[in-house]
């Protein structure tokens, strides 16, 4: 899973320093599945499985899916604001640029949480499509 995690990120990201191949690409990815799986089922079976307004309406759908890019954005920082290292600072374009990336697979995650869970969903087995 490492390997896998590291490859993903390096596909878009060549980075300066190699801490983000060292400390940051694995909990970075790590974060985002769990994001993504959390906020899923918090969707598909909390909200959906209490109330069935929940159901069927996109915006609550698109609501999750940009907690989960706004998640996604935030936790690239927050992992190199940790690390405390000076090779690699929480704002340089190398961490932002990290940022854009994997936004951009948070939306993919989400979608591929959102089309496991919709099946085993009480309310919205048509939701996102």
């Amino acid at each position: 899973m490492r390997d896998l995690l590291i490859r993903l990120y390096a596909l878009f990201h060549d980075p300066q320093s190699p801490i983000y191949e060292d400390k940051v690409y694995v909990p970075v990815g790590v974060a985002l599945i769990l994001i993504s799986l959390s906020i899923g089922i918090i969707y598909y079976f909390v909200l959906n499985g209490i109330r069935e307004r929940f159901s069927e309406r996109w915006p609550y759908w698109w609501g999750c899916l940009f907690l989960n890019l706004f998640i996604g954005f935030l936790t690239p920082i927050l992992i190199v604001r940790n690390l405390g290292d000076d090779q690699a600072g929480p704002f340089s374009s190398d961490t932002l640029i990290l940022c854009l990336i994997n936004c951009g697979y948070a939306v993919v995650a989400f979608f591929l949480v959102s089309m496991a869970f919709k099946w085993f969903s009480p309310h919205a087995r048509r939701t996102p499509f």
